[in-house]
């Protein structure tokens, strides 16, 4: 035997002796992960019998981290979010549930009540229609009646609908509009899916500026298997004018840019899209293919005569004996070259970071034309990111006299933010909380109008003038004397004063106001109904990373603010305070965010009062739905504090929940 052979067997040997040992060592770990997952589920039964539900749904989802296929887990976590109330979270689960174990009759039909009661009725008809064919008699019966509830109230109003369009004369005369597509959404409610396209596609021959018709098209298509129908429709509506139509068309069409016969089969189906057939043409300039160019260029022109951009270079085509310049030319390229789209690629490079790009388009598209107000705007906006304020400014200052009002306004605000100025606006901001420690929901809120005085010229710039109306309540405006001094949890005031700030400095801002504070308690005797208020301090304020209401994708985060405080009614007292919150921020694709972060809270003050030396720590969580405004979010803390000195009360916890809100106008 040759040493050669010899080593391959041997090699042969070890790899055969380190198979079982690979699968041995891929069994413990496996089961080591079934037994903590199993302490997990023990840990959320007990939750549950205490009733504490929040609880048992954390300890169900480690459960679950460590055992994903366990299909029993899934639905014990779907009965539990049952009990709070989250329908659609419970829905999904008891879908993995189903998933994983395709004989649980019980999940399949919990999933199909939530999936209808959740306006989901599509998966709801589908899930009872293949229980009340393979099921047990018990669930065939419940499946039959529940299938039956929600499918008849479907065949009638189709067929109200189909007579109701007999009965209309021309079918296709826009008045039927509105027949036409209730009955294709019952159709595609009822998996009449190619009735719901025929229904569609007359929608569409009707009212072809809908945008959201491509939408559905394309999913009625992908239900038939209609693929590439499908796709070109959601490449046409990706290309649309509305732009909510377009992002979620670009979302579901994915990274991979299309092919010349897939803009084909789209300008099929929206043979008007303007901005899709430019696209092909410039695609086809790309590839050397001048005579495809030149005829979409030609019907880009019959659809829209007065498109300049279009003509000329068709004029251009048309002269040339060489192959044209490329659909997206160099920044070196010549006058006559970026003749025709030096604006659109300015705007272009600029909308997509690519900055001396942008610079230097846009000083061309200047050249053709000095008075057009937007690229004045456009290279304002160019200039302010590529860190060049000076120039920016000049730009913003020429494009604020613009005659299109929205040119001015906009450039207008951006000439002064540059510049520093003051501009009068309103801030308004407020903060409800509730305190599990003081059982009390306390509030918290300003109302702040700037004011230029043009009697201080350029001290405007480093300073602002405002006039404030302050309030700081609680509900229960006060304890029994016996449980903590002073008697009352707030200062249940509405504080009117006026004040000075000054502008942010690396994110550092002084302020200091002089007013005068109202006691809205009449039996609150410990404080007049009118008191001097003088209060001020310095601010500071920095995020890191994915923060909630400015990053637009997950990872981690960290926040940290602090503040010096002088407030004269607190015994002429200053507080300084030092707050970090870090974390993870999570975003989904419905719009929801949050963030599930630890907090570090240090208060100390000069009179050495012991409720203001405290270090508070603990979990939190922040989110913010779809629907909130952009500076809106609700948190909850869970906290654990303690006294840095001698206090009357002992150390404590406290649940926090709140709501910050804050708008500038």
């Amino acid at each position: 035997m040759s040493r050669q052979t010899s080593r391959r067997y041997f090699h042969l040997a070890v790899t055969l002796c380190l198979i079982p040992l690979t699968k041995a060592g891929a069994q413990l770990a496996q089961d080591h992960n079934n037994g903590q997952s199993q302490i997990f589920q023990n840990r959320a039964y007990q939750a549950l019998a205490a009733k504490e539900y929040d609880k048992a749904i954390l300890e169900f989802g480690q459960a679950l981290q460590l055992e994903p296929r366990s299909a029993r887990t899934h639905k014990d976590l779907a009965y539990t979010l049952l009990k709070t109330g989250d329908n659609v979270g419970a829905r999904d689960e008891f879908a993995r549930a189903m998933e994983l174990d395709a004989r649980d009759e019980t999940a399949a039909l919990e999933f199909a009540f939530l999936a209808y009661e959740t306006k989901e009725p599509i998966q709801a008809r589908r899930t009872f229609d293949r229980l009340r064919h393979s099921a047990s008699p018990a669930t065939r019966a419940t499946a039959q009646q529940a299938f039956r509830n929600i499918d008849e109230p479907l065949a009638e109003g189709i067929a109200r609908w189909q007579e109701a369009l007999r009965r209309a004369g021309d079918p296709n005369a826009p008045s039927t509009f509105s027949a036409h597509w209730e009955l294709g959404q019952l159709a595609e409610k009822r998996d009449e899916l190619a009735l719901a396209a025929e229904q569609f596609t007359v929608c569409r021959m009707l009212k072809p500026q809908l945008p959201e018709i491509l939408l559905i098209l394309a999913r009625v298509w992908n239900g038939q298997k209609r693929i590439e129908e499908s796709r070109a429709a959601l490449l046409a509506a990706s290309r649309s004018p509305d732009s909510r139509t377009a992002e979620l068309a670009l979302d579901q069409l994915g990274t991979r840019y299309p092919y010349p016969y897939e803009f084909l089969a789209a300008l099929k189906i929206d043979p008007r899209n303007t901005e899709l057939r430019k696209e092909l043409a410039y695609l086809y300039l790309a590839m050397h293919e001048e005579p495809e160019a030149i005829a979409q260029f030609e019907a880009l022109l019959e659809i829209d005569s007065q498109d300049a951009a279009a003509r000329k270079q068709l004029d251009l085509l048309r002269g040339l004996k060489t192959r044209p310049p490329s659909a997206i030319p160099s920044a070196n390229a010549t006058p006559a070259e970026l003749a025709p789209d030096a604006k659109a690629l300015g705007k272009k490079s600029l909308a997509m970071g690519y900055l001396p790009d942008a610079v230097k388009y846009l000083q061309r598209a200047h050249e053709q034309n000095p008075n057009d107000a937007d690229v004045m705007l456009q290279l304002g906006w160019a200039y302010n990111q590529s860190k060049d304020d000076a120039e920016a400014i000049d730009w913003f200052d020429r494009a604020r006299r613009a005659e299109d009002p929205q040119i001015a306004a906009e450039a207008s605000r951006a000439y002064h933010n540059l510049r520093g100025d003051t501009l009068p606006q309103t801030t308004i901001w407020t903060l409800p909380m509730f305190s599990s420690r003081w059982k009390d929901l306390f509030s918290y809120g300003q109302i702040k109008r700037t004011i230029p005085l043009p009697f201080l010229g350029t001290a405007n710039r480093f300073f602002s003038f405002y006039l404030s109306a302050r309030f700081a309540g609680d509900l229960k405006s006060g304890l029994p004397t016996h449980v903590v001094t002073p008697q009352y949890l707030s200062e249940s005031s509405f504080i009117l004063a006026g004040g000075v700030a000054s502008r942010t400095w690396h994110h550092l801002t002084g302020w200091a106001e002089a007013g005068e504070a109202i006691n809205y308690l009449p039996f609150r005797k410990d404080i007049g109904a009118t008191m001097p208020d003088y209060r001020g301090g310095l601010n500071y304020a920095k995020g890191f990373g994915h923060l909630l209401t400015a990053s637009a994708t997950p990872g981690a985060f960290y926040e940290t603010t602090a503040d010096a405080v002088y407030i004269s009614r607190f015994n002429k007292d200053w507080l300084f305070y030092s707050q970090h919150r870090a974390g993870q921020t999570f975003r989904l694709k419905n719009g929801l965010a949050g963030q599930l972060l630890f907090n570090f809270n240090y208060t100390r003050d000069v009179k050495s009062e012991y409720w203001a030396n405290t270090i508070e720590i603990g979990p939190g969580f922040r989110f913010r739905m779809p629907w909130m405004p952009p500076n809106m979010f609700l948190s909850t803390d869970l906290l654990h504090g303690f006294y840095l000195g001698p206090s009357p009360l002992s150390n404590y916890n406290d649940i926090r929940v709140s709501v910050w809100y804050a708008v500038t106008k």
